[in-house]
This record gives structure tokens, C-alpha cells and sequence, in this order.
């Protein structure tokens, strides 16, 4: 069988280069021990009130710099159409983008000490940084970047179901982040809570290569990475959307699975407004573009290092659940997600469920479309 790292440029130790080393950062950003609460009783569903405002924008109106650190991979592989417009000079502003790898606890910290401006994040990150009032700055998120792309994949033909998970070990990525926290709350809330044992890797590639070594092997890991697999594991089978089973166990709230986010420093979004009004423009219209020419944008994944290879971004891209959410489209999405985070594990989301404050709402007039990708991902989750 073919070496996951034979004949490509997705090597160990590239990908461990592009990881970081995260874990130590996660302790001062208020992200370590997040899995020790439990959930609470009795939870009341937090009220959000605010409403886009008729007014100017906030700060000055000329051109600045706007350094944006991306996760490569989902968020950032709907960009490419806005960061060639960067690079060519076709925007007001300066926009300086810098992939990281995966390792989003060390954006996290960089965007802490200022390295960015705009970060794109795993979706409860967001408001874990929002609810940690000892970091140097604060935060708003601007944006949804892709709702639900977990999948369970496995070598076991027998397995159709998450029940028939019961008693196994599967293996994932994403200790700490949005894939750990939306596996437990879809668990607890199907009644399935430790129903089996979830060991997390480093990296997806460990979780391939067990995938690779043994027999009956589960797992459980977001796109493109499945996409990935289907080129080094024969025979996989994909059963379980994990983002089906969250729509259809959390259908009485109407609550949506949300995978990553964007979010601003909030004292550089009071001055530059203006630049973040360009910057959600130019990424809901890049994501437009990308989903109507998916093998385009995929061409573009490399030499953008949004992701390692332009093949497995083709075949993943129709399946990452891209979209540009904005204002009360945003709110109203990631908001149902927090709070079903926040009552299976509140140290999920740092505590609590974030207020207004933490919801930028773009001035009335200034977005056109703030659901851009909504329906399509839907619809893509439902196939």
C-alpha cells in the first residue's frame, strides 16, 4: 500500500514544521485544562439583543496595513481570489496574509501579542479568548469561515452508525478546539457521553497513518484531511457525517455545527472600521467566486500555502461547508453552537456564553449579504 508520505510534498516533517510548537502556548492564552467542568444543570439560553446601528464608521478613513494570520486548510482555502487582490494591489488596504500551519494556539498567542490584526480561529477559541479578561487585548469576531466538516471514517465495513462506535477507541485531532468539544456535546446530548474512548493526535497525519497500520480502524477527522485519506487507506469507508448527526440531535434548537471563525482585534476594528468592512467584502465575495469555481480555487491552494496540495483541496473543497456569515446571520449561527458547547462543557468556550459585546455587527448598509455559502453548505452536509 502506498506511504502516506511517499510522492508528495505532505511530509512529517513539513507538516510538524507548519504545527508549531503549540502546546506552549496554550497555557497563557487560558486554554489548557478545558475538559474538567461539567456540564451544567439548568442552563438558561443567553439572550442577544443588539441590532446593526444606522451610523458612520467608526475610526479613520485612510489606508492602513492589516496583517490577517490564517489556519490553513478550511478557513483559509476560500480566500484566494481576495488574497491575489492583496498581492496585486487591488485593495484600499494594505492586507498582509500569513499562513500558520495548524497549530491555532500559536495564532492565538501571536494575535494576543499583536502580531495580527485578523485571525482566523477554531470557533470556540473565539469566545474563550472573548471570556479571558487577563490577555493584553480585546476581541470581536467578524465572521463564520465554514460550518460542520467532521467526519467519521473508518476501515470496518461493519460500522453504519455512531452507535456503532460503543466500546471502541477512535482516534482524532483537535484536542482543545472545535473538533473535542463537538464530538462531546453531540455525544452528551444522543445520551452516548464515554459510550467510547476518543484519543487525540498531534497531527491528522498520525491519525492517517494508524489508519494506514491497523485493522478496523476508526476515526474521526475534518476535511480536506478525509479527502486526503481516500488517496492512502484502502479500503475507507465515510458512514457518519458528524455535522448530519449534530442537525438532526439538535433540530429542536435549530442550533448549527460551526468549525472556524474570523475575529479582530477589537481596538484596531474602533480604528480602522473601514478596513474591516473591506476585508468582509473582499472575503464574501473570494467565497462567492470559490464556490462557483471550486477547481479554479483549488489550482490556487499551493502557491498560496492554504493548503499542501491542489488535488485533495479539489476533491475536499465541495465538502468543507465554506461560507461568509456575517452580522445577525453570524450571530444567530455560531451563538446556537456556543451555547450547546457551553452546556455540555463550559470551560469549552472559557466559561461563558459570550454577551453582544462579542458579536461584531457591520453598520446598516455597509453588506450586502451577510448568509454568503449558508444554503450550499447545507445542502452539501444533507448529500
Amino acid at each position: 500500500m502506498k506511504s502516506l508520505f511517499d510522492g508528495s510534498n505532505l511530509t512529517r516533517r513539513a507538516f510538524v514544521a507548519l504545527a508549531g510548537a503549540g502546546a506552549a502556548s496554550l497555557a497563557g492564552l487560558g486554554l489548557a485544562g478545558c475538559s474538567t467542568s461539567n456540564a451544567p444543570s439548568g442552563s438558561s439560553r443567553t439572550v442577544l439583543t443588539a441590532q446593526p446601528e444606522q451610523r458612520e464608521l467608526m475610526g479613520s478613513a485612510d489606508p492602513c496595513d492589516v496583517r490577517v494570520g490564517l489556519i490553513i486548510g478550511p478557513p483559509s482555502m476560500g480566500l484566494s481570489q481576495f488574497m491575489l487582490a492583496a498581492q496585486n494591489g487591488r485593495t484600499t488596504n494594505r492586507f498582509e496574509f500569513t499562513p500558520n500551519g495548524v497549530d491555532y494556539i500559536g495564532l492565538s498567542a501571536a494575535l494576543n501579542q499583536g502580531d495580527y490584526d485578523i485571525a482566523t480561529l477554531p470557533s470556540n477559541i473565539g469566545p474563550i479568548l472573548y471570556n479571558n479578561h487577563e490577555l493584553q487585548n480585546e476581541y470581536q469576531v467578524i465572521s463564520i469561515n465554514n460550518l460542520g466538516v467532521l467526519y467519521v471514517m473508518t476501515t470496518d465495513a461493519s460500522i453504519s452508525s455512531l452507535e456503532d462506535l460503543a466500546g471502541r477507541t477512535v482516534y482524532s485531532y483537535g484536542e482543545g478546539g472545535t473538533p473535542e468539544y463537538t464530538i462531546e456535546a453531540l455525544l452528551r446530548k444522543n445520551g452516548m457521553a464515554d459510550s467510547f474512548t476518543l484519543e487525540f493526535k498531534s497531527t491528522p497525519f498520525e491519525v492517517l497513518n494508524l489508519m494506514q497500520q491497523e485493522r478496523d480502524c476508526v476515526a474521526i477527522l475534518p476535511q480536506p484531511f478525509v479527502s486526503l485519506s481516500r488517496l492512502m487507506v484502502d479500503p475507507l469507508y465515510v458512514p457518519v457525517s458528524i455535522t448530519s448527526e449534530w442537525d438532526k440531535a439538535f433540530s429542536d434548537t435549530g442550533s448549527q455545527a460551526v468549525t472556524t471563525i474570523t475575529v479582530a482585534n477589537k481596538a484596531f476594528l474602533e480604528e480602522h472600521e473601514q478596513a474591516v468592512i473591506e476585508y468582509l467584502r473582499m472575503q464574501g465575495s473570494s467565497v462567492r467566486w470559490t464556490l462557483s469555481h471550486t477547481d479554479e480555487a483549488a489550482a490556487l491552494q499551493e502557491q498560496l500555502g492554504t493548503f499542501l496540495n491542489n488535488s485533495v483541496a479539489a476533491d475536499a473543497m465541495p465538502q468543507i461547508a465554506m461560507t461568509c456569515l456575517t452580522g445577525l446571520a453570524m450571530r444567530t449561527a455560531l451563538s446556537g453552537f456556543i451555547q450547546e458547547l457551553y452546556d455540555a462543557n463550559p470551560d469549552s468556550v472559557g466559561g461563558a456564553v459570550p454577551d453582544d459585546g462579542f458579536y461584531y455587527l457591520p453598520p446598516v448598509g455597509f453588506i450586502d449579504d451577510d448568509a454568503i455559502g449558508e444554503e450550499e453548505a447545507k445542502a452539501a452536509v444533507r448529500s
